[in-house]
């Protein structure tokens, strides 16, 4: 991905956030969107706001684990609502090139966005399901 795909992934995913119900919804919006620029992308909303939830540690791990991509990253931001930390976004990130200086960006932005959608909605962060 070059700085010009970042340049242009920023306003389509405030456009998409500012049509987001919430921010799940906002997620699966935002997921194919960042894959289709980098090669996989997979966000995570956790509620905890200090440490990893189990099953998210877990799913982090598989994907750092897995084989798919060469490259492959997780990135973090927190959710803030009204000035107090609600939870995290992790991304996740894999592409056949080297790590790209635009994810951390990227990621942050996201955030940025989800935070706006959670002040909108005025809702909780929902806790990451458990998946067996």
């Amino acid at each position: 991905m070059t700085h010009g795909n970042e340049q242009h992934l920023i306003p389509v995913i405030s456009r998409l956030a500012r049509q987001a119900r919430n921010i799940d919804d906002a997620i699966a919006l935002f997921q194919p969107l960042l894959a289709g620029e980098i090669g996989g992308a997979t966000l995570y909303v956790d509620a905890r706001e200090e440490s990893m939830s189990t099953s998210l540690a877990k799913s982090t791990a598989a994907f750092l684990d897995s084989h798919e991509f060469p490259f492959r990253g997780l990135y973090t931001a927190p959710l803030i609502v009204r000035g107090r930390k609600v939870g995290q976004l992790v991304a996740c990130f894999g592409s056949f090139g080297g790590p790209d200086k635009s994810l951390p960006a990227l990621t942050s932005h996201v955030a940025e966005q989800l935070n706006e959608i959670l002040a909108r909605t005025s809702s909780a962060v929902p806790a990451q399901k458990e998946t067996a």
